[in-house]
């Protein structure tokens, strides 16, 4: 299990969705990234705190970070593309916490849960004119 990679996955989509938010020209776009970057900081911290609360080792040191976290310009295309990814990943991982043993596991699939249902709420919303 590498919640590093996990963890870091999801403050790069903070940081992008923030850029996003920044960059759009489109009202319902900047209130959709709004309501993204609420609810996905909030389980950013879920994860680690339920990670942390569970004895499962995060390397804060070395293992937890963003880089290349830029947005050339705006584009709903490569947000939503970027969006789809992340939910693909977050589902990938949460198919290993199924394999797993580890106490806590089950708690952070439920929360993985939350992330993808925000993932796919925020495509909806981006699809609306």
């Amino acid at each position: 299990m590498n919640l590093e990679s996990l963890v870091s996955q999801m403050m790069h989509m903070t940081v992008v969705g923030r850029l996003w938010h920044w960059t759009t020209d489109n009202a319902q776009h900047h209130v959709t990234y709004e309501n993204f970057l609420t609810q996905n900081d909030t389980l950013v911290d879920s994860v680690v705190e339920s990670a942390l609360g569970n004895d499962l080792p995060i390397d804060f040191s070395s293992g937890v970070g963003v880089q290349d976290a830029k947005v050339a310009s705006y584009s709903v295309e490569a947000s939503r593309k970027a969006l789809s990814e992340y939910r693909d990943d977050v589902v990938k991982f949460q198919e290993t916490l199924s394999s797993s043993d580890s106490r806590g596991c089950a708690e952070l699939a439920t929360i993985l849960d939350d992330v993808i249902e925000l993932c796919s709420k925020t495509l909806y919303m981006l699809r609306l004119k």
